[in-house]
Order: C-alpha cells, then structure tokens, then sequence
C-alpha cells in the first residue's frame, strides 16, 4: 500500500497538489487539492453598489482579471439593462484578445513545454530553447501591452466601467497595436507548428463532455448568452445551474461541478473540440491540419488548443482594430435607472468557462455567484488523473505515475498561483481497508451483497452478505433485493456498501475498499452491476457509496469458494462483527 503524493505542484498558478492511493494493484483514491484558502469576494461584494462590485469582483485574480472584468460588466449590463454601443464591445473583445495571449503563451512555454523537452523550468530550458523563450516573454509582453492600454494598467485595471471606458485609446495606439500583431504572424506558426505537432502521450485518454459559451452567428468567439455542450445542449445563460450543479469535498477549498452526474471540461480544449469548425483564415486551416480524434479525448491536448487560440487571438487583432477605427467618436458612458434586476455574465477565460451572477435589490449587490474554470476542472482533473494512474499500474509502469498525474494537472492550466516544489513518494499503511472500513462503520452502512450463484467465487457478496445477517447485522441485503420495498430510498442518506468480487489483477483472495464512483471511472474493474446502479443512484448516492471487493481465483462454473476468497470474507466478517 502507498500514496503517491504531489503535495505541491510544481509550474501551476498557486498552492495545489494531486495524490494517487495504490492498493496492491488497484488504484483505491486520488484526489486534488486546492490548498489555498477561500477567497471570500462573494460575500464582500453584497451590500456593494454595482460600481463597486465591477471594482472588488475582478480582484479574484491577477492572472485572469480582465476576464473577470468582462464577465461582471456583462452580468452587470444585463441585469441594469444597459445596451452598450458597438465600439465599447468590440474594445472589450480587444482587452480579452491581449489576456488570452498574455496567458495562453506563459502557459505553453514557460510552464508546459519544460516536460515536453526534459528540463525542469522554462530557465534550465533556455540554454537549449533560447528563441522559444525569448518569443514567448515577447508575446506575453504584447499581451500585457494590450491590457494597459484598454484598461488602464496590466493587472486590476478601472478603465472599463459599467456603460462604456472611462478613456478611450488613441488611433496611434490602436494602429501599433495592430501592426505589432501582423508583425508577430511568422512567430505564432512556429508556435503552432511546436505544440500541435508535439507527440502527446496516450495515457490518460478517455470521452468526455466539453461545454464553452455559444458566441452565436456560426462564429467562433469568447463569450455569449448561452453555453453550449459537446453533445448538441445549449443552455441558457440565466440556467447555468443546469450545468455547474457545485457541491464542496472535504478534501479541498475548491467547489467542484458535474453535469448530470459526471465529469465535463471547459477551456481551450473544450473550445476548439465544440467549436473548432467554425476557425477561419489560418487559425482554421492550422485546425484542419491538426485536428484529429485523440483531442476528444486527450486532456494533454490543451496545451495544443491553447496554441492555437493564441494564432486566432493575432488574427483577430487587427480586424478589431480595424472595425474601432471605422467609429471616430468615442461614446459617452450609457447611463441607468434600474435599482433593482438579476444578471449572467458568461466569459471564457483563458482556462475556460467563467460565470458572472448578480441580483442588484435596492441599488446594491444582494445576491453573487461566480464560477471559475477550475472549480469546474477539479472533477475532471481528478478523473483523468485517476485513469491515468490505474492505466500506467496495470501496465507495469508505475514509476511514471507521478510524473504522468503532474503532466495531466498542467495541461489544464489551473488558476491556483505559482507554487516550485516537486513531487515525493510517501508509504502508506498497509491493510488499509481495514482502517477504512473501520471508519465506515461508523457511518452505519446499508451493506448490499453483490453476485451469482453457480459461477464459484462470483458468489462471494452474496455468501459474505448471508454470514453478516447470520451474525445479527443490521441492514444487509442481497442485490436482488433491492427493488422490493424501495430499499434504497428508505436508506437514503445514509452510505452503501456493496460486498462484491472485482478483477484487481492481484493475488485471490486481495481486499480493497473503493470509492464506487472510482469503479465506475475504471472499465478494469467494473461488471454487469454497474449499469444498472448508475441508474438507480444519484450521483450523491455514488459519492457516498463504496464497493469492499475481493480479487477472485475463478468465476467459471461451480458452487465452491475458492481457498483465498472463502479465507478473505472471514476476515471481513472478523473486521465487520467481531
């Protein structure tokens, strides 16, 4: 038994780590923890007047803060009512471009493309990548460029307000701008070509669904009124509850999301796959060129999306450009009345997809809600980090674990400031079902026996389920039971445990308690249980269910437990009733 721990991840934005739990040859647990503590801007804001908010709101973040700004002030706008003239959006649109390529190429240089090239930083990999590094820190300081002059300073910026800018730029800065950006064209095909031509590994892949907002028109674009899905939904800006569905776990600060149950992934990759087809100019005949199927299901690819929203990010500057110089006159701010509304404000920012919420009572912030990328990304970081440890496990090849779970967790780019140390190996205690069982029971399980008779060990739930009701347990159910009186809503709230076997690819007769919801991520050890559960339980219900497995000698026919497997259920019965 041991843990494989990143207590601090290493070239991320801010304090985080990843741990896989390894039991024999399964993985029982990962988890990923966001180690800062809450921010608190959601409760600052109320009382606030809506000003004020578009001040205090944006302050969540000094990386994604012009993100943040766009996303208030669009929240703000639709719940005071106020229309803005064609060139404040199309100047917004430009500060969003210059945050997105400020960020997207910090990202893929300095912090992705070290693993990819065997060095531990961007300034090792100097020596070897001089141009590499010098091109990005050029970028990044375009982008930088572009966001203080739109709004006002690199970072925190109070230029753009509610109805407008408070100061408007130049022709001269908008023709620089411009000009710099065509001047960058030969440089972001190199970095296109670099990243989407790098070889990604295959482990982890696996489907998913991606959700972005849905810009409208057939365009590709940064924001909308409505998110829409990789599988055809569209959702309402209003209804993005429908989406996010967050719930806390106690083992990070983060909020994490599902949608119906499962995992989802917002950002670039998620913009690209959903939206991909709509690129033009170059951007999209650098997607028809790359583009192919693992990026579905590859979650390393968004370092190879981010590449190229960063060429698509270029080749819209100047035609924004362009479309605020044919509007000379600079709008006076739009001014309101309303006291009262509720507002959505729906943003990509660079990591993904960010939800603004407002509802303004009396002329103040009554009621906040915002959620970030990663605390959309958490679920599904973990998720594929899971798959890529137990995959990585069955394949001998656990020494690349570690580095493998780091690989994933960057890709995604997480929103959690900079943190430098590296990952450690840590022992954990060894028959740790036991101690984990020990603290289940505490919970007062409803214990379900899971099996078939007739296929030797694969009786095992259900001769382990008949010896606890022998021994007076309470609670203890065979499968085929569980339709008859409601079952489970009569114990709803309280934990499952199913007692069942599981192909581990360990010795006969090896125990492990696992979470239910990581047998269901994991096709190695799930069975013809599975489906049916996963329509009968919410996803609250999984969350707090688990399977105690037993690795079996045979499930071919016969009516006899085998040696290990009849030894392994009296030890349970031992843990369980004394």
């Amino acid at each position: 038994m041991k843990t494989i721990s990143i207590d601090h991840l290493a070239r991320v934005e801010g304090n985080g780590g990843i741990s896989a739990t390894i039991d024999g040859r399964v993985v029982t647990e990962v988890k990923f923890t966001v180690n800062e503590g809450p921010r608190l801007i959601e409760r600052l804001t109320v009382g606030k007047t809506p000003e004020e908010d578009v001040s205090i709101a944006p302050r969540i973040c000094a990386i994604c803060t012009l993100s943040h700004k766009n996303a208030v002030l669009r929240a703000m706008e639709n719940a005071l009512g106020v229309k803005v003239p064609a060139k404040v959006t199309l100047l917004r649109e430009l500060m969003h471009m210059g945050e997105f390529i400020e960020s997207h190429s910090l990202h893929v240089f300095y912090l992705a493309l070290p693993d990819y090239v065997d060095f531990p930083n961007a300034i090792a990999m100097a020596s070897k990548f001089p141009f590499e590094v010098k091109i990005a820190l050029e970028m990044k300081q375009f982008g930088n460029h572009i966001m203080k002059v739109l709004s006002g300073r690199y970072i925190h910026g109070e230029n753009p307000v509610i109805g407008g800018f408070g100061k408007y730029p130049s022709r001269d800065e908008l023709i620089w701008i411009k000009n710099r950006a065509v001047q960058f064209m030969p440089f972001v095909f190199r970095t296109v070509d670099l990243f989407c031509g790098l070889e990604y590994p295959t482990i982890p892949e696996e489907e998913t669904v991606y959700a972005c907002c849905e810009p409208g028109d057939g365009k590709y674009g940064l924001w909308g009124d409505e998110i829409i899905l990789s599988t055809g939904e569209k959702i309402a800006r209003d209804d993005y509850k429908r989406l996010t569905n967050e719930f806390f776990v106690p083992h990070s600060f983060c909020k994490r999301s599902r949608y119906k149950g499962n995992t989802y992934s917002v950002g670039a990759l998620a913009r690209v796959n959903v939206l991909g087809e709509r690129l033009e100019d170059e951007a999209g005949k650098m997607f028809k060129k790359y583009f192919n199927a693992r990026w579905k299901k590859n979650p390393l690819y968004h370092n190879a999306a981010q590449a190229l929203e960063i060429l698509y990010a270029f080749e819209r500057i100047p035609e924004l450009a362009d479309e605020v110089l044919r509007h000379p006159e600079d709008p006076a701010l739009v001014p309101y009345k309303s006291k009262n509304g509720k507002g959505t404000g729906l943003v990509e920012a660079p990591r993904g997809l960010l939800i603004h919420h407002y509802e303004i009572t009396d002329g103040v912030v009554a009621n906040v809600d915002i959620i970030t990328p990663t605390a959309q990304n958490a679920e599904e970081i973990e998720r594929y980090c899971y798959i890529a440890a137990q995959k990585l496990l069955d394949e001998g090849q656990e020494d690349k674990i570690r580095d493998r779970m780091d690989l994933v967790v960057r890709a995604f780019d997480p929103c959690i400031s900079c943190s430098v140390h590296m990952a450690e190996v840590k022992k954990a205690p060894a028959q740790d079902w036991k101690t984990k069982l020990a603290r289940l029971l505490k919970a007062n399980p409803v214990f379900i026996g899971v099996g078939k008779e007739g296929r030797s060990d694969d009786r095992a739930g259900l001769e382990l389920a008949l010896e606890m009701r022998k021994a007076g347990v309470k609670d203890v159910y065979l499968e085929t039971e569980l339709d008859e009186g409601h079952i489970l809503e009569r114990f709803s709230g309280r934990p499952l445990l199913f007692l069942d076997i599981a192909n581990m690819g360990e010795k006969p007769g090896k125990i492990a308690l696992l979470p239910l919801q990581h047998v269901f991520w994991n096709s190695v050890l799930s069975h013809r249980l599975l489906p049916g559960l996963s329509n009968k339980l919410t996803y609250e219900e999984v969350r707090r269910s688990f399977i105690l497995a037993i690795q079996p000698k045979s499930v071919e026919g016969g009516d006899e437990l085998s040696l290990p497997v009849r030894q392994a259920i009296d030890q349970i019965l031992r843990e369980t009733i004394g």
